[in-house]
């Protein structure tokens, strides 16, 4: 209650505001490059999981429709084909195949996948300038794996 004569102000001055704003605008200024440094292996992360993702529709696909899928790795276009299907790589990543034997090697690189769920096999190498992930696919199961 108000008591005559009682002139208690409460709250904030101009000069509390400003120096609580300088210290948030300095926490915010230390904060941002570090966490902006951590974005590209974010984006490679992501990209390696959606290579994954691509290679197991891929399989799914094989097994639905009977007959054979290649997914092709094309370098010099920057794209991934599947089926009909093209998929731009990002700037900054690049995609290399290791096939499983030999006798691939001589060929563009592609990963078949077969109706009875099986894949020619080998290993998808995604890549930027610091880091890398390893995407296996198993010759004899066709199944994906990631591996960091």
């Amino acid at each position: 209650m108000w008591a005559a004569g009682n002139n208690v102000k409460r709250g904030f001055t101009l000069l509390e505001l400003l120096v609580v704003l300088v210290i948030a605008m300095l926490a915010l200024a230390v904060v941002t490059p570090r966490f902006a440094a951590l974005l590209p292996g974010v984006e490679l992360k992501v990209y390696s999981r959606q290579t994954a993702a691509l290679l197991r529709l891929a399989r799914s696909q094989a097994i639905s429709r009977g007959e054979e899928v290649a997914l092709n790795l094309d370098a010099e276009a920057r794209e991934t084909r599947v089926a009909d299907n093209v998929y731009p790589w990002p700037d900054n990543i690049g995609l290399q195949l290791q096939p499983t034997n030999d006798s691939q090697a001589a060929q563009p690189p592609l990963l078949v996948f077969y109706p009875d769920g099986s894949a020619s096999g080998g290993m998808v190498i995604v890549s930027s300038s610091s880091r890398q992930y390893l995407i296996e696919v198993n010759w004899l199961t066709g199944k994906v794996n990631v591996h960091e």
